[in-house]
């Protein structure tokens, strides 16, 4: 070994498992066979330089959420979507702001990781709101009985939810009983015109599409009457 170079050492440190003769960066070269890296062992030691890692935008939901509360004109849309780290306190604030806003239109909260649980303080808010159009959920972990839930609590006068989305759900399987029961929920809901839900009974499927044309038509006959009016 009195004649070995450098790069024949740092090779037989790396085989033999001495990785404390050598630093990561050393170790991984010799694996890769990129030679020497870091002067070697007669090299001057010296901190391998840190990568700079960029901050992550700043989580904009503190914000959003005062926004609602204070019935900012300007936000109409929210859009939550992929924000996993929300806690089950964040989101219950966001219900309760909800319930009190008369300007939002649409509120996306697709893959956020909800839970039945999580969604439960939205219910009452989705009872007293009667503004907003569009609520998508999905891709999360809300079960068929929540689900259930949802529709009741958009089945009010006062609801002017048309669109839902709720497909992808970690239960994919909703079963024939719980799909009567939300197509007989669905069937009583005179505004809805879009339902985002996989049914595997086509009997479900048959019927939700069919009132959900229905509903769509009727909605465009009442705005060609209003507008020629």
């Amino acid at each position: 070994l009195n004649n070995a170079t450098d790069d024949e050492l740092i090779d037989l440190a790396a085989i033999l498992g001495f990785t404390g003769m050598m630093n990561q960066v050393q170790f991984h070269a010799s694996i890769e066979n990129r030679g020497q890296v870091g002067g070697g062992f007669r090299g001057v030691a010296k901190g391998e330089q840190l990568k700079i890692i960029p901050d992550e935008p700043p989580n904009m939901t503190d914000d959003s959420i005062q926004k609602l509360s204070a019935d900012d004109a300007s936000l109409t849309v929210l859009n939550l979507n992929n924000i996993k780290t929300m806690s089950a306190e964040v989101v219950s604030r966001l219900c309760t702001a909800l319930g009190e806003n008369t300007k939002l239109k649409e509120l996306h909260m697709a893959a956020t990781n909800l839970t039945s649980a999580m969604v439960e303080p939205m219910l009452l808010a989705l009872k007293v709101n009667h503004t907003l159009e569009v609520l998508n959920l999905e891709s999360n972990f809300i079960t068929s009985d929540m689900i259930l839930k949802i529709l009741d609590a958009i089945s009010g006068n006062k609801s002017a939810v048309t669109d839902l989305r709720l497909s992808n759900q970690r239960q994919r399987v909703l079963g024939v009983q719980m799909e009567q029961e939300i197509t007989q929920m669905v069937l009583q809901n005179p505004r809805l015109n879009n339902l985002g839900l996989d049914f595997d009974t086509p009997t479900a499927r048959i019927q939700i599409r069919e009132h959900l044309k229905k509903t769509v038509d009727a909605n465009k006959r009442l705005a060609r009457l209003n507008k020629g009016g």
